[in-house]
């Protein structure tokens, strides 16, 4: 394609490009910490702190806008806006930290400063978007965008996965020549125009703002001069006549760009209908849709401008020049709009961002797992389809009833997500803090059960401890749906290997397969089943995951007798009560008989006898631990299963799962639902601490290697230093609840 056409061309996919744009933010973001501070709820009513006190709250749109900036300018209708504050002043303040003097000082020593990195506009002027404020606005319009966007991405994977069957099936047929667009619409790509098109007829360029404030005025001249990319496109699109310049005034500020009209890029178009490059689009679209595209496009238009309005620099995308609204009244400002109550309580607090999704957007998107959901069944729907119009595979109606099952199972498990309203706001107190507000509703979680584990967390020495509880409606769902696609995987991987092609690396998958089917499988689905149903019916709700430093070191012959009697090892376990002790006992002896059989396999075939180890066994209290005894082992180190008819246990120590049992018959419940993490970093901190020490009283017996022990002591210092620094974090803790019923996260880092 020559160079003028290819600049003519680009303009055709411009429109729905800038689509894509506007819907490719995340917005969602839900996560948050138990703070330490009073709250406030959607009505404004002021919740007490742990200790008591009650946090300055502030209310209403004037205190909102007096802390959001540039949002008392942004319409009410605004559904997405997210913005950071103070970046400059939160930078300056983690280098008085002592983390931050530690890495000035590094960098001092490698002959770098800050200073030489201010005096660089090309760094600099940049980085001058994000010190004072930054924000993105997404307006009415997005939510259906995102759809439109997600329509596409999942009918894209339908139609890739349909089309990669045709062509398999070609390749196996021997029919080639079939890669020609018309083969392609007629064939696997058939309907595809018109769905694509009937998608983006339906998306019209919502209003989005992007802004930061900038109050030198030399570096606010010089961010807007360096929107050279956004002008250059626009000088180009100018210069082929799809486009022309706008001046949009909005009080005294005045915002430059240009305006694309797509019923000039088909102007452009049929003046040059004998083209090349037109025919192949036209293939590519079909004869009969041609009329429909030409249509559609000439109907989209999209305006780009750059401006200032005081000391903010404003770049505006959008369908018209009326979507752009610069706000002067603040009751009709998105400060204005109640669902941003839950600001109120944090507005007198020292804040780095905040976040709010509508909705109307939030319904659409639902999260990541969802969408995973909605991808998948997609594909799946193309593979089935595919394999219902190819002769090469033979009979695959059962294969396809499984395709059409993972979609099915798909659509169930998304159907369980539900979203609202979702705001976040993060700040600076006792460290750092981010609190979430709604979003979705996170059904794999059981919000109506209290923690009964809580009392594992308090033990001296606990660096990690995790706590939730599962909905187990949804986990038996998710379990059948990924069994699904497993055994869909199997069958097509079966149908593939009855194939008859010529193929050396074909002949060797044949040849595993064979094996796997005829040696392995039925085992195989033993195990799965084991864990997947009994193992699963037999646990309840309640999980924990705890990691301690408090492991004793085995004998091991070679290591020092100094580490094996004072150096300590971390001990993890993970924890989950029991619903059924005798489905439980069950899986082990479906699992044990499958294990038997693929070892004894497997030694067939090598020549040499594995014999299943048999496991040894102990009991404390009403606590059973079953254990195989392994090289170099201790109490402290030794993979483990222990089953109470209260707990069950996978473990690196029997002594760590048997104090955690007593642990848990002593100890009250504090009250928390959901989901909780809390990683120690001052436990982190003294057990690396520690082992330094160790290793630096005993360095001549530990550092075997002359210029190993030359290198650390001349690096020891260095190290003492960076752990007295580390000194300065305490703990990261993430809570993830239901209040008045609303999901609320909180996250804490805790620093001095």
């Amino acid at each position: 394609i020559n160079r003028v056409m290819k600049r003519k061309y680009i303009f055709i996919p411009l429109l729905a490009g800038s689509v894509a744009f506007t819907s490719c933010k995340d917005k969602s973001t839900t996560t948050s910490s138990e703070s330490s501070t009073g709250t406030t709820d959607q009505g404004g009513n002021v919740a007490p702190s742990k200790n008591g006190e009650v946090s300055q709250v502030l209310g209403g749109a004037e205190d909102r806008a007096a802390k959001l900036g540039f949002a008392k300018h942004l319409p009410k209708n605004i559904v997405s806006y997210s913005a950071l504050f103070n970046g400059r002043q939160a930078f300056e303040k983690l280098l008085q930290t002592p983390v931050g003097e530690f890495a000035m000082k590094r960098m001092a020593e490698e002959g770098l400063s800050i200073d030489d990195f201010a005096g660089n506009e090309e760094i600099m002027a940049p980085l001058a978007m994000y010190s004072e404020e930054y924000f993105t606005a997404y307006g009415e319009g997005s939510s259906e965008v995102l759809e439109v966007m997600l329509d596409l991405y999942a009918r894209g994977l339908f139609y890739g996965a349909r089309t990669g069957v045709f062509f398999t099936d070609a390749e196996i047929s021997g029919n080639p020549g079939l890669e020609s667009p018309k083969v392609l619409l007629d064939g696997p790509l058939k309907g595809m125009p018109e769905e694509v098109l009937a998608l983006l007829a339906k998306a019209e360029i919502p209003p989005v703002y992007q802004g930061a404030k900038v109050s030198d005025s030399d570096t606010r001249e010089l961010l807007l001069s360096n929107m050279e990319g956004i002008f250059a496109f626009g000088e180009e699109a100018i210069d082929e006549g799809v486009a022309e310049n706008v001046t949009i005034k909005r009080g005294e500020s005045e915002f430059n760009g240009f305006k694309v009209y797509g019923s000039k890029i088909v102007e452009l178009l049929e003046k040059e209908e004998e083209d090349a490059n037109l025919k192949e689009i036209e293939a590519l679209v079909g004869a009969d849709n041609m009329a429909e595209f030409k249509k559609l496009l000439s109907e989209k238009t999209l305006v780009v401008a750059v401006g200032s309005v005081g000391d903010y620099v404003i770049t505006f995308f959008g369908k018209s020049e009326e979507d752009l609204v610069i706000v002067e009244q603040l009751e009709e400002s998105i400060c204005a709009n109640d669902k941003l109550a839950y600001l109120d309580s944090y507005l007198a607090k020292d804040i780095l961002g905040v976040g709010f999704t509508d909705d109307s957007v939030a319904k659409t998107y639902k999260g990541i797992s969802p969408v995973i959901y909605r991808m998948i069944g997609a594909a799946a729907q193309g593979l089935e389809k595919g394999l219902s119009e190819a002769s090469a595979f033979g009979d695959t109606s059962d294969v396809e009833a499984l395709l059409g099952s993972i979609f099915d199972q798909g659509e169930a498990l998304s159907a369980l997500f539900d979203t609202s309203d979702q705001g976040y706001v993060a700040y600076l107190e006792d460290g750092f803090k981010l609190e979430g507000y709604g979003g979705s509703n996170m059904p794999c979680l059981d919000f109506g059960k209290t923690h009964s584990f809580s009392s594992m967390e308090e033990a001296e020495g606990t660096l990690f401890f995790a706590n939730w509880t599962s909905n187990e409606s949804y986990n038996e769902k998710l379990t059948e749906y990924v069994s699904s696609i497993g055994e869909t995987g199997y069958l097509m991987a079966k149908r593939a290997a009855a194939l008859e092609i010529e193929s050396n690396d074909f002949a060797e998958f044949q040849t595993y397969l064979g094996l796997f089917d005829n040696s392995f499988r039925e085992d195989t689905i033993g195990i799965w089943q084991a864990i997947s149903i009994d193992l699963s019916s037999g646990l309840g709700a309640e999980s924990a995951l705890v990691i301690d430093i408090n492991g004793s070191l085995p004998k091991i012959p070679t290591v020092p007798e100094v580490v094996l009697k004072e150096g300590k090892i971390p001990r993890i376990a993970y924890v989950s009560q029991v619903s059924d002790r005798e489905k439980l006992q069950g899986s082990w002896n479906r699992i044990n008989i499958s294990a038997e059989n693929i070892l004894k396999t497997v030694g067939q075939m090598s020549g040499n006898e594995i014999p299943m180890q048999v496991p040894m066994s102990s009991e404390k209290n009403d606590l059973k631990t079953w254990f195989v005894p392994i090289p170099f082992q201790n109490d402290d180190f030794v993979p483990s299963v222990s089953v109470s008819d209260e707990l069950f246990f996978v473990s690196t120590s029997k002594t760590f799962s048997e104090n955690l049992a007593e642990t848990v018959k002593e100890g009250k419940s504090n009250g928390r639902n959901g989901a909780w993490v809390h990683i120690d970093f001052k436990v982190m901190n003294q057990y690396a601490q520690d082992w330094f020490k160790l290793v630096e009283d005993n360095a001549k017996e530990l550092i075997a290697s002359e210029s190993a022990h030359d290198d650390f002591v001349a690096n020891k210092e260095k190290v003492k230093e960076l752990l007295k620094v580390a000194e300065s974090l305490e703990k990261v803790t993430m809570h993830t609840r239901n209040e008045g019923g609303q999901v609320r996260t909180s996250l804490h880092l805790k620093a001095n």
